[in-house]
């Protein structure tokens, strides 16, 4: 079961100029410095469970620094340790790309569950699109747009299961012999 998070009127979510409404990161760099710096005990517990020293790290991370840069090994594990694929994110869209989170083995689904999650995640899809144009707003926030992103990242994730749920039912090739 997936969940949503509403903010009220009075929270100002997706006004311009609201505290709310974040920015994305530049590039691969920045997205490097928030993961560490929005994390629950910042840099310094992110160092600990890396295994590497807080000072270490801090160095590779500040965006003034031109002499040391986190490795392509740290950067996945700066990831893996927070839990937020940023960098990844960061990189793909360099690249002219999404991402999307990879699926386990679907052999066991239940096709009418993945059809349902699928028509579910097309109404939390059209539930974010009506909210970022409700009203004939001419323009949309960041966070509406981001908003956007992450739910049609679910709706794409949600089709592939439907996708690996049908194909794993399609019986093996008969032997020849």
């Amino acid at each position: 079961m997936r969940s949503s998070v509403s903010f009220p009127p009075h929270a100002n979510n997706g006004e311009a100029g609201s505290p709310n409404d974040m920015r994305a990161p530049a590039d691969m760099a920045d997205a490097a410095y928030l993961i560490a710096h929005n994390h629950p005990g910042g840099v310094r517990v992110l160092a600990e469970r890396m295994g590497v020293s807080a000072n270490t790290l801090q160095n590779k991370l500040n965006p003034n620094n031109t002499t040391h840069h986190l490795t392509l090994r740290e950067s996945v594990a700066l990831q893996v340790m927070s839990g937020n694929p940023a960098i990844l994110h960061a990189m793909a869209a360099a690249l002219g790309y999404t991402c999307v989170p990879a699926l386990p083995d679907q052999a066991a689904g239940d096709p009418v569950e993945a059809f349902v999650a699928l028509q579910q995640e097309v109404g939390e899809f059209t539930s974010a699109a009506a909210d970022a144009f409700r009203g004939g707003k001419a323009m949309v926030s960041r966070n509406e747009i981001k908003r956007l992103q992450y739910r049609y990242n679910e709706l794409i994730s949600t089709l592939n299961q439907l996708l690996a749920t049908a194909a794993a039912r399609v019986p093996a090739p008969a032997e020849e012999g």
